[in-house]
C-alpha cells in the first residue's frame, strides 16, 4: 500500500539528506510532501507547501494534504533505516510506534540512546500516550478525524505536539504496534540540545495564554514529570543529559 511521507523544516535546504534518501528508496510506492516555511534550496520530485506555520501546523498542514491511506511523519533530522517503509506497507494496524535510534556515537547520542531505549521498553509494557514515545505511522482518514475534534488553540502547542496528536488519535482507536525497524536520528550536539530546551522553556510560557482543555494540559503535564521519572525508568547514562536539560528548561520558562 503506498505511504504518504509528510515532513516539516523552517528551510528547504534542512531537507535535502531526508528527501535524497526517500527519493533513492523503491521500497514502496510513496509521495513526499514537505511543508516549510521559506524555500532556499529546490527540492525535485516532492509536493512543496510553503506556509508561516510552527511546527504542529505543519504537521496538520501535511496530514491533510496527504493522497494515500498511511502517512509517515518524519523530521528533517531523521531517516528511516533500510527495510522499514517496506514493513509499513504491510501492516494493518491505525498505528505503527518505530523505536529511535542515533546516527552519531557521541557522548549526548549515547544519552539519548539509553533514554529512547528505556522508554520504549515502558512504552511496550503500558502503551500510553502519557510516555514520550509516539507513533509516526498514522492510518489517514484516522487521525484526520482525531485532528477534526482538536480545538485550534492547540495547534499553538510547540513541544509534545506529537504526542498531543498521538493523545487525540488514541482516544478514539487503540489498534497500535510497533516496528522491527529504526528511524535514526541525527542528534545535536550536547550544548545545542541545552539551547533548544531553554527555547522550549521560554516558549512554554505562551501557553498560559491559551484556551486549553484541561485533558490536553494534563497530557503535557505528565509528559514534563514521565522525563524525569526514575522510578519507572530507572537510573541510567540518559539522565545526565535529561537533567541539564530540564534545568534549561525550567530556567527558560522563569526568563
Amino acid at each position: 500500500m503506498p505511504i504518504s511521507i509528510i515532513t516539516r523544516s523552517y528551510r528547504t535546504s534542512e531537507l535535502k539528506e531526508l528527501v535524497f534518501y526517500l527519493k533513492k528508496n523503491d521500497e514502496v510506492e510513496k509521495e513526499i510532501i514537505a511543508v516549510c516555511n521559506r524555500k532556499d534550496y529546490d527540492l525535485d520530485g516532492i509536493t512543496l507547501i510553503l506556509e508561516d506555520s510552527n511546527r504542529f501546523k505543519a504537521r496538520i498542514t501535511g496530514i491533510k494534504n496527504a493522497q494515500f491511506d498511511k502517512v509517515l511523519l518524519l523530521d528533517s533530522d531523521q531517516i528511516p533505516e533500510d527495510g522499514l517503509l517496506g514493513e509499513l506497507e504491510k501492516v494493518s494496524e491505525d498505528m505503527v510506534i518505530i523505536p529511535e535510534k542515533s546516527l552519531y556515537k557521541s557522548f549526548t547520542s549515547r544519552c539519548l540512546d539509553d533514554w529512547r531505549i528505556r522508554n520504549e521498553n515502558l512504552a511496550k509494557q503500558e502503551v500510553s500516550p502519557y510516555l514520550p514515545v509516539v507513533p509516526r505511522l498514522y492510518k489517514k482518514e484516522l487521525v484526520k478525524n482525531a485532528i477534526g475534534q482538536l480545538p485550534e488553540a492547540v495547534y499553538n502547542i510547540i513541544s509534545h505536539e506529537d504526542s498531543v496528536l498521538y493523545y487525540a488519535t488514541f482516544k478514539i482507536s487503540q489498534n497500535i504496534k510497533f516496528s522491527k525497524k529504526y528511524i535514526y536520528n541525527r542528534d545535536p550536539d550536547f550544548f545545542t540540545l541545552m539551547r533548544k530546551a531553554f527555547h522550549y522553556g521560554k516558549s512554554s510560557k505562551s501557553l498560559k495564554h491559551l484556551d486549553l482543555p484541561s485533558d490536553i494540559s494534563y497530557l503535557l503535564y505528565r509528559l514534563d514529570r514521565n522525563s524525569l521519572n526514575i522510578k519507572k525508568l530507572g537510573f541510567g547514562m540518559g539522565y545526565m543529559v535529561q537533567i541539564p536539560r530540564a534545568f534549561a528548561y525550567e530556567f527558560g520558562r522563569i526568563l
